[in-house]
């Protein structure tokens, strides 16, 4: 059956708002959707199938900037990234504003992804080869750098840092498998669910915030207008910042596709480390949004060149499609060029039309969804997001105990909150924090604890000098702003 039929057309339609649902809605992850999508798929033709799942994939990433902008809870990891940036915006100015910058940045970075998915698959795959623990480590602790330097207050920033890294190490060892600060409570030996984690900080102690009076917006910034035009500020005023930043658009894409590529990277981080580059570089909200939505669009399409070219899954998504394509006994690899080009062209054909169709017309149901939710009172507005936020929970393993750990997280969130700590840092320590730990241990257990053997390679030592690079650039920044402020402060 071909791309061009009505089936696939439908099936892309039907499985992009069902993604759309899925990425958020807090606690509903672009992986459950897929999982769930995968016995139906399994009686589809294989064009109607991924025409499906392309769908689902492109629009969940970005969906989750749709609870990003309303609730400030981030619907998939990656919009955590520049959740604060992405409510201010919908604050301050409108929902369709900021949904506007993120689903048109969302759409062409993907379609960035998707032209270098095309023209270099089997290039790009054959570098990614080359990458072994000792480059992942370097290239997550630039990561954490630049997050802990984006911060307005560094030592703040470093605390919420290590305690979102301290959380993140409970449960099993990620290198040596052992069991560590579980205290004799089997729920605790699988670590503290990353998504419960998310919907704590970002969604509980939002509601907390709100109902004791300790939100830190400022009282001067101007409320949304709810009859302001959805098309005008979606289209009109968002399409047009898009324009006036394409090449911080452009230069974000090549970053998260390169990132994407890497196998076990993700969107995640190509998110994170794009987004923290805009903020060092003292972007603004806008920026800091479009860099992180064009960034970790562009690498759900990199994410599928290592999948299709070699057979190795980018993340856990293509993991679940690559175990989808071995079912209908198809072959992915270089095999699959030569067996079932047609199918591949399909597929790239899927990514385009998901990037300019439905990655936009989500974008502009949810921020006509938001306007309307401007008229809810907001007692009862907030009493909607608990109620998604412990539901969400409670739907990610049926266990009860993650409820306490919902309400002790978002105990927490609220005390970091009301100390001016970064949550955005916490949620970084966690993300970056055990894969930083799981590079460190690997690479010196091959290499018998050899410190040296992490500049033995040559792409590991100049991923060393830019981190040396970095820190050095943002430590001379920050004492020239330092200066600057002295200066400013004597004369007044």
């Amino acid at each position: 059956m071909s791309f061009f039929s009505p089936e696939s057309f439908i099936a892309m339609m039907l499985g992009a708002l069902y993604g759309a649902l899925f990425g958020s809605l807090p606690g509903l992850t672009a992986t459950l959707a897929i999982s769930l999508f995968i016995p139906i798929a399994l009686f589809l033709e294989p064009a109607v199938a991924f025409s499906a799942i392309i769908g689902i994939t492109a629009t969940a990433i970005f969906a989750g900037d749709i609870g990003a902008t309303a609730m400030r809870i981030p619907g998939t990891p990656a919009s955590a990234a520049y959740t604060n940036e992405i409510h201010q915006i919908g604050r301050e100015r409108s929902p369709g504003y900021a949904l506007g910058i993120s689903a048109l940045s969302s759409a062409l970075g993907s379609l960035v992804g998707v032209v270098i998915l095309i023209g270099g698959s089997l290039g790009l795959a054959q570098f990614a080869k080359q990458f072994s623990s000792f480059e992942y480590f370097w290239l997550v602790l630039l990561g954490i750098i630049s997050g802990v330097f984006a911060s307005p207050s560094m030592p703040r920033g470093l605390i919420a840092f290590g305690v979102g890294m301290l959380i993140a190490t409970i449960g099993y060892d990620p290198a040596l498998g052992t069991p560590r600060f579980h205290f004799g409570n089997p729920n605790l030996l699988g670590g503290l669910s990353f998504i419960v984690a998310l919907i704590a900080f970002f969604g509980v102690a939002e509601v907390l915030n709100n109902i004791y009076g300790y939100q830190k917006t400022p009282r001067e910034a101007p409320k949304p207008n709810p009859n302001r035009s959805v098309f005008g500020e979606y289209f009109g005023a968002g399409g047009r910042l898009v324009w006036k930043e394409r090449r911080l658009l452009l230069r974000s894409s090549l970053l998260g596709t390169f990132i994407g590529f890497l196998p076990g990277a993700g969107s995640d981080l190509a998110a994170w480390i794009s987004s923290n580059f805009t903020r060092l570089r003292g972007g603004s909200k806008e920026q800091v949004t479009l860099s992180g939505a064009s960034s970790n669009n562009a690498a759900v399409a990199g994410t599928w060149i290592p999948a299709l070219s070699l057979g190795i899954p980018g993340d856990t998504l293509t993991a679940i499609v690559l175990g989808l394509f071995l079912t209908m006994g198809i072959t992915p690899g270089p095999d699959l060029f030569a067996k079932n080009l047609g199918l591949v062209v399909q597929l790239y054909l899927a990514f385009i039309l998901a990037s300019l169709l439905m990655m936009p017309l989500v974008g502009y149901l949810g921020a006509a969804m938001i306007s309307t939710l401007l008229r809810i009172p907001l007692r009862l507005l907030l009493g909607a997001v608990m109620g998604l936020c412990l539901v969400g929970t409670y739907a990610i393993n049926r266990n009860p105990f993650d409820l306490y750990l919902l309400v002790g997280l978002g105990l927490l969130g609220l005390l970091m909150q009301r100390g001016g700590f970064p949550v955005g840092q916490l949620i970084l320590g966690m993300v970056l924090g055990p894969l930083l730990e799981q590079y460190l241990m690997v690479s010196l257990i091959k290499t018998q604890w050899d410190l040296t053997a992490f500049l033995s390679r040559p792409v590991a030592v100049a991923l060393a000098i830019c981190n040396l690079l970095l820190i050095g650039g943002m430590l001379w920044l920050r004492w020239r702003q330092s200066r600057l402020q002295q200066r400013l402060d004597e004369v007044a």
